[in-house]
């Protein structure tokens, strides 16, 4: 099958690695796949890291003046299925499909509910599937589009061939960019919480961002010297997280998707999240760790206490996780989901 996904933000997010994740097995898998995004953009860059043929433009207006060459380029190619994966995306790959027997699919992973005005549903009249990447998206675009095609396909990603031995250590571990809506100031609060509760405990946050110095700054006033640490950016990160005994994702908005509790899962960790976005379709309370409300560092903190005092609990829990990333959220199975999708949008379509 001949695919161009598109993908068109100027910066690496968590709809941008979904269709990384995608279009990489999908070229694996034999598929003729194709790229497309705004030429200044670190998705583009990644793509072409991978190995996939790209095709950028110009962002904002100027990009809309592409259309032509974009049309032409994408009759030349003959794709089955044109896969937008933002708003403007869409809007594009219904203009490039106009009169191209293909068919467009329209994934939602973002955490902003779909609009259902005229324009809205004169889109999804044109689009042959929704792909909604958690159940609440899923149910949004139900409501906005009742006659439309939905499917929930929820990310997969690529683990380790198996999961490490839990940590010995009480440690706890993040994996994220510092932005504010990752929580990481509730973690650094809960710590706080926790430091005189838990022998020897370690909060360990890697990742970049606009926060990090703010956050590294304040923990000295906080009596969190040696006790949280930051070490930037890790070069790996599955190394990184087996010498974590629980993960922690204690986003307080958007996770429509979540890479990182993915992850934690893929390793056999339990994972403490927050009951945002797409995070409940994929931690299960009490089975493959703890569900915590968002904004709620006590809460937080008697999760975190509650896992790291109880390393067999934990363990249990992390095995659980990594049997359920195995059998719902494995690459494969995310491949031959989408796959499912793309071939019914696309059976009336002429051969």
């Amino acid at each position: 099958m001949n695919i161009i996904h598109i993908e068109d933000e100027p910066w690496d997010s968590g709809i941008a690695h979904y269709a990384l994740t995608l279009a990489s097995r999908q070229a694996r898998g034999g598929h003729r796949v194709e790229f497309w995004g705004r030429a200044d953009s670190p998705v583009l860059t990644e793509a072409r890291r991978l190995g996939l043929s790209v095709r950028g433009w110009e962002g904002g207006p100027a990009g809309l003046l592409t259309w032509p060459s974009q049309r032409r380029e994408a009759a030349a190619f003959a794709p089955r299925v044109i896969n937008a994966h933002t708003g403007s995306a869409h809007t594009t790959a219904l203009v490039i499909a106009a009169k191209l027997p293909c068919a467009v699919v329209r994934t939602r992973g973002d955490a902003r509910p779909p609009k259902g005005g005229a324009l809205a549903r004169f889109a999804a009249e044109r689009t042959g599937a929704f792909i909604a990447v958690n159940r609440v998206l899923e149910s949004a675009l139900r409501a906005a589009f009742p006659a439309a095609r939905v499917a929930r396909v929820a990310q997969g990603i690529e683990g380790p061939a198996a999961a490490p031995a839990l940590a010995d250590a009480p440690v706890a571990g993040m994996l994220a960019r510092f932005d504010p809506v990752k929580g990481h100031e509730l973690l650094l609060d809960a710590a706080a919480r926790l430091k005189g509760s838990v022998p020897g405990l370690r909060v360990r946050c890697a990742g970049e961002g606009r926060l990090l110095e703010r956050l590294r700054w304040q923990l000295k006033p906080a009596g969190l010297e040696g006790v949280v640490e930051f070490p930037g950016r890790v070069a790996d990160k599955w190394a990184f997280m087996s010498g974590c005994r629980v993960g922690v994702v204690p986003s307080v908005g958007s996770e429509a998707v979540s890479r990182a509790a993915l992850e934690w899962m893929a390793m056999g960790r339990a994972v403490i999240a927050s009951r945002v976005g797409g995070l409940p379709d994929l931690v299960e309370d009490g089975v493959t760790g703890l569900l915590v409300p968002p904004g709620d560092s006590g809460a937080l903190a008697e999760a975190l206490s509650s896992l790291l005092k109880d390393p067999a609990k934990a363990e249990a829990l992390g095995r659980a996780g990594r049997e359920r990333w195995e059998r719902e959220f494995g690459l494969d199975v995310f491949y031959e989901a989408t796959q499912k999708v793309y071939d019914e949008a696309a059976a009336h379509l002429p051969s």
